[in-house]
């Protein structure tokens, strides 16, 4: 706290005036961090837990009776504020009545499309109103980092989450995320990119979005995703081995991959190939092919905008 912190404060005090809220970071300080975002009205995480009102849950309507066994779990769809509908469900938690089918309490999956900040109004293909992103700047941040840390708090031990934005907020919100699930629990930064029509530019066309993928913990359960292998993929596997260059031990050095053991003994047997000259040799006879970060081929869902 600076000198002239201090003397803000004492003159609040003797004038009989209330502190501002912006004050209790600086008078209460959160737990120090190599670094972090600083920005006008951010709250401690103490407080967004426990300030936040929990409101009850009251069943509308019910579709089916899902086996008919009141023990067995059911969908919800909630209508109201998230940030409410999480303190209660954080609750629930704690009251081991929000648990997976393996008893182990806690949500396995969040996936997150928060509003971009684009200070707009949207409206159905009706022309009914939607919602609207009128939220942004520090507010923004505030905003979406309060319903990251109820979210955090909700994951079970082996959770993963998943956040969807653009370019606009998406660098600040990364920071956001390493703050509130660790550096150490990212796991990757997906790249949707999409086809649009031109429009006139002074710079580079913005053709995709942006998803974080975080874990709970390292512990995180990630079922791998396949895509149907390429022609350049068909060849190594047909030939039965491929190379290329990898760093290990802080130098670059030539690793052999094979894809087919029998292949492989042919070649060198035959003099094709030398693997004495290979610093690494990894064996590689799933020929499945491991989707990559950046995401393609998913246009179609873009074709009603």
């Amino acid at each position: 706290m600076t000198t002239e912190q201090r003397q803000e404060i004492i003159r609040l005090l003797e004038q009989g005036e209330e502190i501002p809220s912006e004050w209790a970071r600086i008078l209460f300080p959160p737990e120090k961090r190599e670094y972090e975002l600083v920005y006008h009205g951010k709250e401690r995480e103490e407080d967004i837990l426990a300030n936040t009102l929990a409101v009850p849950l009251q069943p509308v309507r019910t579709f089916g009776s899902n086996g008919g066994s009141k023990d067995v779990w059911q969908n919800m769809l909630i209508f109201g504020d998230n940030l409410q509908v999480m303190k209660s469900l954080l609750e629930m938690k704690k009251a081991g009545k929000l648990c997976n089918a393996d008893g182990t309490p806690g949500v396995r999956l969040a996936y997150i499309d928060p509003p971009f900040a684009t200070k707009q109004e949207f409206r159905g293909s009706q022309d009914q109103k939607a919602y609207q992103d009128k939220v942004a700047g520090a507010s923004f941040l505030e905003f979406l980092r309060k319903r990251l840390i109820f979210l955090r708090e909700l994951l079970s031990e082996d959770g993963s989450i998943y956040l969807h934005l653009d370019w606009k907020k998406g660098h600040y919100v990364k920071v956001l995320m390493d703050e509130v699930f660790g550096e150490h629990n990212f796991k990757n930064q997906l790249i949707w990119h999409y086809r649009r029509w031109s429009a006139p530019s002074e710079s580079f066309q913005n053709m995709h979005d942006t998803i974080y993928f975080y874990g709970k913990t390292k512990d995180v359960i990630f079922n791998k995703v396949y895509t149907e292998a390429t022609e350049k993929h068909k060849k190594k596997f047909d030939k039965g081995w491929d190379q290329n260059v990898v760093p290990i031990k802080g130098e670059r050095k030539p690793q052999l991959i094979i894809y087919d053991r029998q292949k492989v003994e042919k070649a060198v047997s035959s003099g094709t190939l030398d693997i004495s000259k290979f610093a690494r040799i990894v064996y590689k006879e799933d020929k499945r092919v491991l989707a990559s970060d950046v995401f393609i081929d998913i246009d179609s869902l873009l074709s009603g905008c």
